[in-house]
């Protein structure tokens, strides 16, 4: 195996040609086997074993009796300081690249540690040997062993000096009532919403068995985290709410001016790119561009049964009894000019034209309700009552 010239940290060592012991450069013999180290220091072969060391040029530790090279201050297995005496003549020791690890001859070295350096994976499984100064602490570069327990670190504790402490949400509490409001618009039975409450033309909170276009179980009220909440129960005629202000209308909502029913529809013009003169269309090139959207109301039956259609065209279109571009003469609940939808880029907004009975529009699933919010379900017309509760 080709020898190497540096084995331990950066202090030349160079090994034995007898034994094959890694020692100091500077050494004059093998502190193991008492070989001549000048054959391995000069590169040359070895030409047989050397002769023994004179016994004045060994140094023997006090404490675990081993033998170390001449000049040894410290035992490299004990690390027991060693007495001071002369050195055994030697040749001069070969000039050697100054290492960071090493404190400078000048200072006093620091006491010993019994810390390991682990061998070079490259090294024979030998006695390990140790430099005469011996290495500092393990910095940042040099990460503590698994089994190496760190000292416990005090967990700092935050200064909550005005910090306030936090008492969970507030949900606002409500008082929510449902009042009868009869053909005459005078109120009737007046019923407190405390839990879930029904209405359908079954056993229900608020049962109507005559009215025959409520459903067995139609819709519910409930409050939920200080709101009330009004829900269709898969209804087949539906449940309307009347509308507080203008709003956008979306494809298939349902709405009742009077007494008509009507529902609107939406639909975009696609137009395809026309192949001139036989010339083919580039691979990739989109097949439909998207039109114009048009508009249009269907007038219809409770059973969405479609009566007729009309085109929204126009910027604007009245709806009313007497007066509008679709007039319906023979509805008495419906406004001499009751609403309007008003076409806006992109959008269709349905406007109130301060009519007598408003606009009631179908929900969808559920809605948020208002105080003051009227709806009705079949016959039957209801006004919310609601108040909130200071706590």
């Amino acid at each position: 195996m080709p020898e190497e010239d540096n084995e331990q940290g950066t202090i030349r060592y160079v090994r034995c040609p007898t034994c094959g012991m890694p020692n100091p450069a500077t050494s004059a013999t093998c502190f193991r086997c008492g070989g001549s180290m000048q054959a391995a220091a000069e590169g040359q072969a070895p030409g047989g074993k050397a002769a023994q060391p004179a016994s004045s040029s060994e140094v023997i530790c006090a404490k675990c009796k081993k033998a170390l090279p001449p000049g040894s201050k410290f035992c490299g297995f004990c690390g027991t300081p060693l007495p001071a005496r002369a050195a055994a003549p030697a040749r001069a020791p070969e000039p050697a690249m100054p290492s960071p690890l090493v404190a400078p001859a000048a200072q006093p070295a620091p006491p010993p540690k019994k810390e390991r350096v682990p061998a070079r994976s490259a090294a024979p499984p030998v006695a390990e040997v140790y430099p005469p100064t011996p290495l500092p602490q393990p910095s940042a570069q040099f990460p503590q062993k698994p089994n190496q327990s760190a000292p416990a670190v005090p967990t700092p504790v935050p200064n909550l000096q005005g910090t306030q402490v936090f008492a969970g949400l507030h949900v606002t509490k409500i008082d929510a009532s449902v009042v009868e409001i009869k053909a005459d618009d005078s109120p009737g039975k007046t019923t407190r919403v405390v839990k879930e409450t029904f209405i359908g033309r079954g056993t229900c909170d608020l049962s109507y068995p005559h009215d025959a276009l409520l459903s067995l179980r139609h819709a519910s009220l409930s409050k939920r985290e200080g709101k009330l909440i009004l829900r269709d129960l898969e209804s087949q005629n539906g449940t309307f709410l009347k509308q507080r202000k203008d709003a956008e209308l979306a494809p298939g909502d349902v709405f009742v001016l009077g007494r008509e029913l009507f529902r609107f529809a939406t639909q975009r013009l696609d137009e395809s790119p026309q192949n001139v003169m036989g010339t083919a269309v580039m691979s990739g090139a989109p097949k439909l561009q998207q039109g114009p959207i048009t508009a249009k109301l269907e007038h219809i039956q409770l059973s969405g049964e479609v009566i007729k259609e009309y085109s929204l065209e126009k910027p604007e279109t009245t709806i009313g009894r007497t007066t509008g571009d679709l007039i319906f003469g023979e509805d008495p609940y419906m406004s001499g000019t009751h609403a309007r939808i008003v076409a806006q880029p992109g959008r269709f907004i349905l406007q109130d034209l301060k009519s007598r009975n408003g606009i009631y529009r179908r929900i969808r699933d559920s809605v948020t309700l208002q105080d003051g919010d009227e709806f009705f379900l079949g016959e039957e017309r209801f006004r919310v009552d609601i108040k909130v509760i200071e706590d």
